[in-house]
C-alpha cells in the first residue's frame, strides 16, 4: 500500500515541475527580449547596418578560424580527470580550445590533411576522431603516450617504453595505469608495437577511461589538434602550452582589449560617405570620432555618464538624426556646427549670419556660400523665431554638399544626438592628419 501511495504524489509533482519550467522559460524569454529592446532602442538604420556588418564579419572570421586554426571542444566524460573535468550537463565540465593548425590543416568533414604539420609529442593532450565503428562519441580527448615504432607495455601501474618505465612530467597527475584491454597490455607484436604514423592514446583517469588499450592505435590523420588551454569555467583556466605567457600573445590580447574599450567608450571609426565637409574631408576617407569630447557615453544608448564640453562653431561632427517625417528610420550624418544654443542663425544669399552679423570665424564658415537647388525646409532661412533661434540644448549644423541633409531640412539637432567631433583621418595612412575646424 505504501508503494501505491507514492505514485499519485510523484505524478502530481511532474505537472507542477513542468509548469515551473514553463514559467521560468517565459520569464527568461521576456528578460532577453527586454534587454534586446533596451540595447537597440536608440538604434538608427545606419547604426543597425553598422552593427550587423560587424556581427557578420565577426561570424565569418570565427568560422574561418574554427576550421583551420582553433576550435572549442567540450569534455564529455571523466576519462581525463583530474586534468580535465568532464560533465555532459549544460555549462558543466571543462571547455578547451584545440589548436587545429599545429598538426596540419584537414579538409572539412574528412580525415585527410591538406598539408602535414608538426609531429605530435609524447604527453600532448589531443582531440581526435574515434577509430571505432558506431562509437558513442565520435570526437574524444586523450593524452599521447606511445609514439610510432615504440614497444609499449603497461605493468605495475606504469607504462614501459622499449622496456624502460616511463617517467611522467611534473605537469601530469601521478597516474596509476591499469592493465585492462589488449593494446599496450598484451606483449605480442600486434598489440605492443605502435605502427608507423600511429599513436597510443590513454586517459589520465586510467581506471575509468575507454582509451587506446581498448580501441587500439590512432592514426595521425584522425588527430584533430592539440588542446592548448581550458577556457571555461574561468576558475579552471589553464594553459597547457605556455602560449599565454608569451609577449606576443599578451600584446595581441591587450591590443584587442584596448580597441574594444576605445570603440565602446572613447571613439568611433567612420567612413566618409558624402561631400558634407568637402573642404576638410574627402569621400572614402576613414576618420576617428572622439565620443568623449561631449561626455563619456554609455554603449548602445544615448545616455552620457558625464557632460563634457559643449560643441564649438566650425567643428566637424558626427550626429544622429532621430526619426522624423520623411526620414522614419533616422540617419547618421556628418556636418559642421554653424549655430550654438541661444543664437539667431540666418542664411543671407547663402552666407551664414549669426545674431545679425556675418560669421568671421572659422574661415570654413566665413568664406563659404551654402546654396541649395532644393529650397526645402525653413530653418536658417526664415527670420521667424521658431526657425531662426537655436533652442537650448541644440545646435544648427550645415553640410557643404548642396542637396545633403543638415539642419536646413532636419531642424535643430539635440546635443544628445551628437556622437562627437571628428578628431583625425586614420585611413588611408598616406592621408593621416588632424581634422581642423
Amino acid at each position: 500500500m505504501a508503494k501505491k501511495s507514492k505514485k499519485p504524489a510523484t505524478a502530481a509533482k511532474d505537472p507542477q515541475r513542468k509548469a515551473n519550467t514553463a514559467r521560468a522559460g517565459l520569464a527568461l524569454g521576456a528578460a532577453v527580449l527586454a534587454a534586446l529592446t533596451w540595447l537597440t532602442g536608440g538604434f538608427t538604420r545606419e547604426s543597425a547596418v553598422e552593427w550587423t556588418r560587424i556581427v557578420v564579419i565577426a561570424v565569418a572570421l570565427a568560422l574561418l578560424i574554427r576550421w583551420p586554426i582553433a576550435e572549442p571542444f567540450k569534455i564529455p566524460s571523466g576519462s581525463m580527470e583530474p586534468t580535465l573535468h568532464g560533465d555532459p550537463r549544460f555549462m558543466r565540465g571543462d571547455r578547451v580550445f584545440v589548436n587545429k593548425w599545429v598538426f596540419g590543416v584537414r579538409y572539412p568533414f574528412m580525415n585527410k590533411r591538406i598539408w602535414r604539420g608538426a609531429d605530435p609529442q609524447r604527453f600532448d593532450v589531443v582531440v581526435f576522431k574515434s577509430v571505432e565503428k558506431n562509437p558513442s562519441a565520435k570526437t574524444l580527448v586523450k593524452r599521447i603516450v606511445g609514439l610510432p615504432g615504440e614497444r609499449v607495455h603497461i605493468a605495475n601501474g606504469k607504462v614501459h617504453i622499449n622496456g624502460v618505465p616511463l617517467e611522467l612530467p611534473p605537469s601530469m597527475p601521478p597516474v596509476q595505469y591499469t592493465s585492462w584491454g589488449m593494446y599496450g597490455v598484451l606483449e605480442d607484436e600486434a598489440h605492443a608495437v605502435v605502427p608507423d604514423d600511429c599513436y597510443l592514446l590513454l586517459g589520465d583517469n586510467s581506471g575509468a577511461s575507454r582509451d587506446g588499450r581498448v580501441f587500439g592505435w590512432v592514426p595521425n590523420k584522425n588527430l584533430v589538434g592539440r588542446a592548448f588551454c581550458i577556457w571555461w569555467p574561468h576558475s579552471r583556466w589553464h594553459d597547457f602550452t605556455g602560449f599565454s605567457r608569451t609577449w606576443w600573445w599578451r600584446g595581441l590580447v591587450g591590443l584587442l582589449g584596448l580597441l574594444l574599450f576605445v570603440r565602446l567608450f572613447l571613439g568611433r571609426f567612420w567612413r566618409v560617405h558624402t561631400d558634407a565637409v568637402s573642404d576638410t574631408l574627402r569621400k572614402g576617407e576613414h576618420i576617428f570620432v572622439n565620443k568623449c569630447a561631449y561626455g563619456l557615453s554609455v554603449p548602445f544608448t544615448g545616455l552620457r555618464l558625464s557632460r563634457g564640453r559643449g560643441p564649438r562653431r566650425g567643428e566637424v561632427v558626427l550626429y544622429h538624426h532621430r526619426p522624423a517625417e520623411g526620414h522614419p528610420d533616422g540617419v547618421v550624418l556628418l556636418g559642421r556646427v554653424a549655430g550654438l544654443p541661444g543664437e539667431q542663425v540666418h542664411l543671407n544669399d547663402g552666407r551664414l549670419e549669426v545674431n545679425g552679423r556675418p560669421v568671421e570665424n572659422p574661415a570654413s564658415l566665413a568664406s563659404r556660400r551654402f546654396e541649395s537647388d532644393k529650397e526645402t525646409g525653413r530653418f536658417g532661412r526664415s527670420k521667424g523665431k521658431e526657425h531662426a533661434h537655436v533652442p537650448e540644448g541644440h545646435v544648427f549644423i550645415l553640410a557643404d554638399d548642396a542637396d545633403g541633409l543638415d539642419s536646413r531640412t532636419l531642424g535643430w539637432i539635440p546635443r544628445d544626438g551628437l556622437v562627437g567631433p571628428a578628431a583625425f583621418v586614420w585611413w588611408p595612412v598616406t592621408r593621416w592628419r588632424r581634422v581642423r575646424n
